[in-house]
């Protein structure tokens, strides 16, 4: 288990990875809880130019089933690329394009 935080638009920001056999679980949080819980599963799309590019999938397990969220999760998964399935959980107070990447490079001191 790895820990950072930082303050990101003004909160303090805490980010929590737990890297087990089969799947990853990021926790990222404003509100010092664990929030939104999404499942985000990793599918490989065969283009025959550009060879494997990776797809995200992401599911609501609890909490909030928003559209944003799902953005959100895409968007965070995506640019770490992981190789396994991943639990992510957000409890964000500020989801501005900008504070996504901040958050998404605290999470980045994790891995």
């Amino acid at each position: 288990m790895t820990k950072a935080a930082a303050v990101v638009a003004g909160h303090h920001t805490e980010a929590v990875v737990m890297k087990f056999q089969d799947q990853l679980m990021i926790v990222a949080t404003q509100f010092m809880k664990l929030g939104t819980i999404i499942h985000v599963t990793r599918d490989l799309i065969t283009d025959e130019i550009q060879g494997n590019i990776p797809m995200f999938s992401t599911k609501v397990l609890l909490g909030n089933d928003e559209p944003l969220i799902h953005v959100i999760a895409k968007a965070i998964v995506t640019e770490l690329n992981p190789p396994t399935t991943v639990v992510l959980t957000l409890a964000l107070k500020v989801t501005t394009p900008d504070a996504i990447k901040e958050i998404t490079d605290l999470i980045k001191t994790c891995l």
